[in-house]
């Protein structure tokens, strides 16, 4: 995983609120990249700040209690500087019993252009992501077992996956004829928390089922400084 070009390697959940497209490049990316990927990439590139007012807001429903607010707001600041700002909220039930989901995350952009051809940069991402973990069914002579399709198996209170990740970075970026230069710095600091029970084998009589459990804890701080000369 990448955003904006650079490497992004924490396990979470990656929201699209503040994303212009996402990018798949499939297959050895050394072209593009300059280094491993051989099964391919997945590159999210973010908006940016511009200068021309934008005023954008969503709200979504659904059922089990889902529902999304998201903002989108672009504002420039004199004919030098731009400020953007992306944010979310979800909250939402599940069909499966004890399943739930609340995430947020707020994304500030800071765009300064000296000059016509010279831009610089700021970006900061907080995103949390809370959920119930929840490894579903489990399976007898290669079928679902027949229990209703909402039964939880372990203790909900003590399944989760929780997800705490802030991105910053600051980008100088330059044209020079045909020739394009951008250096930028990226910080990324990921708090990821995961466990879960596993439901496995069932007993002949439909009885029992063995249950396995396990956890994962990471704490990652990643810092990249990376030069792009593109002709």
């Amino acid at each position: 995983f990448f955003v904006d070009g650079v490497r992004d390697d924490g396990q979470y959940f990656r929201d699209l609120y503040n994303l212009e497209r996402v990018e798949a490049l499939k297959g050895p990316n050394a072209m593009i990249f300059g280094r491993g990927g051989a099964g391919g990439v997945v590159n999210r590139v973010t908006k940016e700040a511009g200068f021309a007012p934008l005023h954008e807001f969503a709200l979504q429903g659904g059922s089990f209690g889902g529902k999304r607010f998201s903002t989108n707001l672009d504002r420039p600041v004199g004919d030098k500087l731009a400020f953007r700002l992306n944010s979310v909220f979800e909250n939402s039930g599940s069909f499966r019993k004890y399943d739930d989901l609340e995430r947020y995350g707020i994304s500030p952009v800071l765009r300064y252009s000296p000059w016509a051809l010279t831009k610089v940069t700021l970006r900061y991402e907080h995103f949390v992501d809370d959920r119930t973990a929840d490894r579903g069914i489990p399976s007898f002579q290669g079928r679902p077992a027949g229990v209703p399709i909402s039964t939880f198996y372990g203790d909900p209170e003590s399944s989760s996956v929780r997800a705490r990740v802030n991105l910053g970075s600051a980008a100088v970026e330059h044209q020079a004829g045909g020739v394009n230069i951008r250096n930028r710095t990226h910080l990324g600091a990921y708090d990821r928390r995961y466990q879960n029970y596993v439901p496995g084998a069932v007993t002949a009589d439909l009885t029992g089922v063995a249950l396995s459990a396990y956890n994962n804890n990471t704490g990652r701080l990643n810092v990249f400084n990376q030069t792009d000369l593109t002709y």
